[in-house]
């Protein structure tokens, strides 16, 4: 039988009845709440005209019980502590982490337009697969760490080396890199641009701080094709960044999915194929290594073939 009514108190209305029916003086009762004293005695005055029945005798001196406040205390007891009870087992049997709960918190990393990858943007703007819960977007190595302290359960990123036993780290595509460069640049007249056609303007770049596998993997390989431009820290606004380019300060490299952000004044041009290939973002899916939530698991399994299917 479903109990409805408009006119029940409220638990927070119970607590204040309870606190100064233990304290049986209202400047006590509302010390022990954390609240002021008036907020305290309206909440009493209106449970009293809630129920129509006098629950304290208040005079100058003293505050006590009537019988139909003392009798109102001991129902009040036994619900509020059946309530809390109930709560406290649901928090130990299916909290996110038990092994029933079907509740998956995701992260991507937030280089990747996943407008571009249909299938597996279906997947994470679809509120049943996220269980309603909203996808987190953050730098690879803010996901890692996330997902490490058990606040996310799985994350899509790129180019992560796992550093302990802990986690699990699945390759599963990746995404090319593109030059960004200014649209009056010479080398935009072309399709493919070398860095030897990039000139002497700086390479707007990240701190290795902020993915320390990929930033050594791109080092490696600006060594080998003895590409040395100057660096400018690239803006952490994607919009911002290609405002500086447009404005000839700099170029960039990007993942091949962000130029379906267009700017007036910049070009996105491709890298020669086997450079491309060696700067290219190794997406992957991470987990933790003891993870045995058949919730958690198939979504992994969701993800992975989504973007076997999308050719990531």
């Amino acid at each position: 039988m479903i109990m409805q009514s408009r006119r029940l108190p409220s638990t927070r209305t119970l607590q204040c009845f309870l606190a100064v029916a233990q304290e049986l003086n209202f400047r006590s009762a509302a010390e022990l709440l954390n609240m002021s004293q008036p907020p305290l005695s309206r909440q009493i005055q209106g449970l009293e005209d809630l129920l129509r029945v006098q629950l304290f005798q208040r005079d100058t001196s003293q505050v006590s019980l009537t019988p139909a406040g003392e009798a109102f205390k001991n129902e009040t007891h036994k619900f509020l502590m059946a309530l809390d009870v109930a709560v406290m087992g649901v928090k130990e049997n299916f909290h996110d982490k038990h092994e029933s709960a079907n509740i998956v918190r995701m992260g991507l990393t937030s280089v990747i337009d996943y407008s571009l990858i249909p299938k597996l943007n279906d997947l994470i703007n679809d509120p049943d697969f996220a269980g309603g819960r909203p996808v987190v977007r953050d730098l690879s190595k803010n996901l890692v760490e996330r997902v490490r302290r058990g606040e996310l359960d799985i994350a899509i990123v790129g180019d992560i080396v796992t550093t302990s036993d802990d986690m699990a780290v699945e390759s599963v595509g990746c995404e090319p890199m593109i030059a960004i460069l200014p649209e009056s640049h010479p080398a935009a007249r072309k399709k493919v641009v070398a860095f030897s056609e990039l000139g002497d303007l700086p390479l707007f770049w990240f701190a290795r701080i902020d993915n320390p596998a990929f930033y050594d993997k791109c080092e490696r390989t600006f060594k080998a094709y003895g590409y040395a431009a100057p660096r400018r820290l690239e803006p952490k606004d994607f919009t911002t960044l290609l405002a500086c380019v447009a404005a000839g300060e700099g170029v960039a490299l990007c993942p091949q999915s962000m130029q379906a952000t267009s700017r007036i004044g910049v070009a996105y041009r491709a890298l020669p194929a086997q450079l491309a290939k060696l700067l290219a973002i190794d997406v992957q899916i991470i987990s933790r290594v003891q993870e045995t939530r058949r919730a958690v698991l198939d979504k992994v399994d969701t993800i992975r073939a989504a973007l076997a299917s999308a050719g990531v």
